[in-house]
Protein backbone atom coordinates (compact mmCIF):
# COMPACT_ATOMS: atom_id res chain seq x y z
CA UNK A 1 0.00 0.00 0.00
CA UNK A 2 2.83 2.35 0.60
CA UNK A 3 4.11 2.01 -2.61
CA UNK A 4 1.23 2.23 -4.14
CA UNK A 5 0.85 5.65 -2.42
CA UNK A 6 4.36 6.84 -3.32
CA UNK A 7 3.85 5.73 -6.98
CA UNK A 8 0.58 7.85 -7.21
CA UNK A 9 2.05 10.67 -5.28
CA UNK A 10 5.27 10.86 -7.67
CA UNK A 11 2.99 10.60 -11.08
CA UNK A 12 0.93 13.66 -9.38
CA UNK A 13 4.19 15.27 -9.08
CA UNK A 14 5.57 14.72 -12.18
CA UNK A 15 2.28 15.60 -14.56
CA UNK A 16 2.00 18.94 -12.54
CA UNK A 17 5.65 19.64 -13.16
CA UNK A 18 5.17 18.92 -16.69
CA UNK A 19 1.69 21.04 -17.21
CA UNK A 20 3.45 23.87 -15.59
CA UNK A 21 6.19 24.48 -18.22
CA UNK A 22 5.12 27.62 -20.54
CA UNK A 23 4.41 26.15 -23.77
CA UNK A 24 6.94 28.43 -26.40
CA UNK A 25 5.70 30.11 -29.28
CA UNK A 26 5.61 27.72 -32.17
CA UNK A 27 5.41 29.61 -35.28
CA UNK A 28 2.64 28.82 -38.10
CA UNK A 29 3.18 26.50 -40.71
CA UNK A 30 4.34 27.47 -44.19
CA UNK A 31 2.23 26.79 -46.88
CA UNK A 32 3.05 24.44 -49.09
CA UNK A 33 2.86 26.74 -52.34
CA UNK A 34 5.26 29.51 -50.43
CA UNK A 35 8.10 26.04 -49.61
CA UNK A 36 7.87 25.29 -52.72
CA UNK A 37 8.14 28.71 -54.55
CA UNK A 38 11.44 28.81 -51.96
CA UNK A 39 13.02 25.90 -53.27
CA UNK A 40 11.48 23.64 -49.61
CA UNK A 41 9.30 20.57 -49.54
CA UNK A 42 8.02 19.57 -46.52
CA UNK A 43 7.49 16.09 -45.58
CA UNK A 44 3.68 16.58 -45.58
CA UNK A 45 1.68 20.12 -45.28
CA UNK A 46 0.96 19.96 -42.09
CA UNK A 47 4.50 18.94 -41.14
CA UNK A 48 4.15 20.22 -37.25
CA UNK A 49 1.47 18.23 -36.17
CA UNK A 50 3.00 16.30 -34.49
CA UNK A 51 4.98 18.78 -31.97
CA UNK A 52 7.06 17.88 -29.47
CA UNK A 53 7.31 13.98 -30.74
CA UNK A 54 8.29 14.47 -33.45
CA UNK A 55 10.10 17.48 -35.85
CA UNK A 56 10.43 16.49 -39.20
CA UNK A 57 13.27 18.84 -40.95
CA UNK A 58 12.66 20.45 -44.06
CA UNK A 59 14.25 19.27 -47.78
CA UNK A 60 16.02 22.30 -49.46
CA UNK A 61 15.79 21.91 -53.21
CA UNK A 62 19.19 23.75 -53.62
CA UNK A 63 20.61 21.51 -56.65
CA UNK A 64 16.92 20.57 -57.80
CA UNK A 65 17.87 16.64 -56.59
CA UNK A 66 14.13 16.03 -54.97
CA UNK A 67 11.82 13.67 -56.49
CA UNK A 68 8.71 12.90 -54.51
CA UNK A 69 8.36 12.07 -51.01
CA UNK A 70 7.96 8.56 -50.15
CA UNK A 71 5.98 7.51 -47.07
CA UNK A 72 8.25 9.42 -44.36
CA UNK A 73 11.28 9.59 -46.82
CA UNK A 74 12.15 12.25 -49.09
CA UNK A 75 13.24 10.61 -52.28
CA UNK A 76 16.39 12.63 -54.06
CA UNK A 77 18.18 12.37 -57.22
CA UNK A 78 21.83 10.78 -56.12
CA UNK A 79 24.23 10.36 -58.92
CA UNK A 80 23.27 10.86 -62.38
CA UNK A 81 20.98 7.76 -62.99
CA UNK A 82 19.92 6.82 -59.36
CA UNK A 83 18.24 7.85 -56.22
CA UNK A 84 17.72 7.52 -52.42
CA UNK A 85 15.43 7.49 -49.65
CA UNK A 86 16.31 9.71 -46.83
CA UNK A 87 14.42 10.70 -43.30
CA UNK A 88 15.76 13.84 -41.25
CA UNK A 89 14.22 15.68 -38.43
CA UNK A 90 13.94 15.12 -34.45
CA UNK A 91 12.40 12.12 -32.70
CA UNK A 92 11.47 12.16 -29.07
CA UNK A 93 11.53 8.28 -29.39
CA UNK A 94 13.27 5.78 -31.80
CA UNK A 95 13.79 2.54 -30.66
CA UNK A 96 16.26 2.62 -27.91
CA UNK A 97 17.08 6.36 -28.90
CA UNK A 98 15.51 9.46 -27.03
CA UNK A 99 15.45 12.97 -27.78
CA UNK A 100 17.50 12.60 -30.84
CA UNK A 101 18.20 14.02 -34.10
CA UNK A 102 17.52 11.49 -36.25
CA UNK A 103 18.61 11.04 -40.32
CA UNK A 104 18.09 7.44 -41.66
CA UNK A 105 19.05 6.93 -45.18
CA UNK A 106 17.77 3.86 -48.07
CA UNK A 107 17.87 3.24 -51.41
CA UNK A 108 14.12 3.38 -52.66
CA UNK A 109 12.81 0.52 -55.29
CA UNK A 110 14.07 2.49 -58.20
CA UNK A 111 17.76 2.84 -56.58
CA UNK A 112 20.43 1.60 -59.01
CA UNK A 113 23.47 2.27 -57.05
CA UNK A 114 24.16 0.41 -53.44
CA UNK A 115 25.30 2.94 -50.75
CA UNK A 116 26.68 0.26 -48.68
CA UNK A 117 30.38 1.24 -49.79
CA UNK A 118 29.74 4.84 -50.11
CA UNK A 119 31.15 7.27 -47.29
CA UNK A 120 28.32 8.82 -45.57
CA UNK A 121 28.69 11.70 -42.95
CA UNK A 122 25.94 13.45 -41.35
CA UNK A 123 26.49 17.07 -39.53
CA UNK A 124 24.07 19.51 -37.89
CA UNK A 125 25.16 23.49 -37.78
CA UNK A 126 23.69 23.97 -34.24
CA UNK A 127 24.62 19.91 -32.24
CA UNK A 128 27.83 18.62 -34.48
CA UNK A 129 28.17 15.69 -35.98
CA UNK A 130 26.01 12.50 -35.93
CA UNK A 131 27.27 9.26 -35.45
CA UNK A 132 26.13 6.07 -36.87
CA UNK A 133 23.28 4.44 -35.08
CA UNK A 134 21.93 0.57 -34.48
CA UNK A 135 19.23 0.07 -36.73
CA UNK A 136 15.11 -0.64 -35.37
CA UNK A 137 12.66 -2.23 -37.26
CA UNK A 138 12.23 -5.15 -39.88
CA UNK A 139 16.11 -6.35 -40.49
CA UNK A 140 14.98 -7.62 -44.26
CA UNK A 141 14.15 -4.62 -45.31
CA UNK A 142 16.63 -2.83 -43.68
CA UNK A 143 19.29 -4.90 -45.12
CA UNK A 144 17.43 -4.91 -48.69
CA UNK A 145 17.76 -1.23 -48.36
CA UNK A 146 20.54 -0.75 -47.18
CA UNK A 147 19.29 1.48 -44.70
CA UNK A 148 21.91 3.66 -42.80
CA UNK A 149 20.97 5.52 -39.38
CA UNK A 150 22.57 8.85 -37.83
CA UNK A 151 21.67 9.71 -34.41
CA UNK A 152 22.84 12.88 -32.65
CA UNK A 153 21.63 13.11 -28.85
CA UNK A 154 20.05 16.03 -27.70
CA UNK A 155 20.65 17.03 -24.27
CA UNK A 156 17.34 18.35 -23.13
CA UNK A 157 15.78 20.62 -20.38
CA UNK A 158 12.38 19.94 -20.23
CA UNK A 159 10.63 18.53 -23.73
CA UNK A 160 10.05 22.03 -25.27
CA UNK A 161 14.13 22.81 -25.02
CA UNK A 162 14.06 21.17 -28.32
CA UNK A 163 12.96 24.30 -30.39
CA UNK A 164 16.19 25.86 -28.72
CA UNK A 165 18.23 23.03 -29.32
CA UNK A 166 16.65 23.09 -33.19
CA UNK A 167 16.22 27.25 -34.01
CA UNK A 168 18.78 28.49 -36.90
CA UNK A 169 19.67 24.65 -37.04
CA UNK A 170 20.58 22.80 -40.33
CA UNK A 171 21.46 19.10 -41.10
CA UNK A 172 23.67 18.31 -43.89
CA UNK A 173 24.09 14.89 -45.16
CA UNK A 174 26.69 14.03 -47.45
CA UNK A 175 27.15 10.99 -49.13
CA UNK A 176 29.82 10.42 -51.77
CA UNK A 177 30.38 13.69 -53.55
CA UNK A 178 26.47 14.48 -53.19
CA UNK A 179 25.39 16.88 -50.41
CA UNK A 180 21.77 17.16 -49.41
CA UNK A 181 20.52 20.17 -47.00
CA UNK A 182 17.34 20.22 -44.65
CA UNK A 183 16.27 22.80 -42.69
CA UNK A 184 14.82 22.75 -39.47
CA UNK A 185 10.89 23.32 -39.32
CA UNK A 186 10.70 26.78 -37.59
CA UNK A 187 12.56 28.19 -40.37
CA UNK A 188 11.56 32.11 -41.15
CA UNK A 189 10.98 33.19 -44.50
CA UNK A 190 12.03 36.50 -45.54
Amino acid sequence: MKRLLYLILLIVISCSSTSQLPRPEIQSEIPASILNSNGIAAINPNYKNSYFRLLPYLFFNESSTFNEIQGDFYNVKFNANSNLNIMPGFRSEYGNYQNSLIVLIAMSETSTLPIKDIPISVESSKNGAFKQGKLIGNNQINKSQQRVLFVKKLELENRFDVLNKINDDVITVKIGEQVYTFLNPEIKLD
